[in-house]
């Protein structure tokens, strides 16, 4: 990710933590708790997370592992962000000697062998770069062993703003499905996001 696209990362949350502080949902940039825990939901019921070792890309304060850790324990927990104040906030927070965050562009770093890779989201960031969006469902899917499963905005109902950017389900999924023919599409959770979960086997 181009250095000015993380600037703008960076400025836009620093303004929803000064504007929402002590809100979690609002400083991550979702519209409320509801929309953030459906998308969690989605997710885990789509995907088996016990036991498994889990990277999670753009994981802000780690709330999906809090989430899975009620039902789904992961066997090992990673998660990465580019937004220091998030990651100080969540290895303060929680203290499993499961859990790692690291401090890391995820558009430019080396991504671990994991059994699953999430992006939560975090893909739905405005870019310079057009090939951003399928450039990085291609290095998730060479990361994960097993499973990948990502969540984006829907341009039917989402107009783009400034700083995000919402895209077409149909089109996402076919680039999806010249990665591997085992997709699967969710839509039906929430009217302006959708969620792909791409398998290995």
């Amino acid at each position: 990710m181009h250095l000015v696209d993380r600037l703008k990362i960076y400025l836009f949350h620093k303004e929803k933590v000064r504007r929402w502080k002590g809100l979690s949902h609002k400083v991550q940039g979702w519209s409320s708790h509801e929309e953030q825990q459906v998308r969690f939901k989605t997710i885990a019921n789509n995907v088996e997370f016990k036991g498994k070792r889990v990277l999670d890309l753009g994981c802000g304060l780690g709330e999906l592992y809090d989430y899975l850790s009620e039902n789904q324990c992961p066997g090992f927990y990673l998660g990465l962000d580019q937004h220091w104040p998030f990651l100080r906030q969540a290895r303060k927070r929680i203290g499993s000697s499961q859990c790692r965050f690291k401090f890391t562009d995820i558009s430019k770093a080396s991504l671990p062998k994991m059994d699953i890779v999430v992006a939560s989201g975090s893909l739905s960031y405005r870019t310079k770069n057009p090939d951003y969006l399928t450039e990085m469902i291609t290095r998730m899917f060479s990361a994960c062993r097993e499973v990948t499963v990502f969540n984006l905005l829907n341009i039917e109902v989402f107009s783009d703003q400034t700083i995000l950017q919402a895209y077409n389900k149909q089109e996402v999924l076919a680039f999806c499905q010249t990665v591997t023919p085992n997709v699967t599409l969710i839509d039906d959770y929430s009217d302006a996001d959708f969620t792909l979960v791409l398998k290995k086997t």
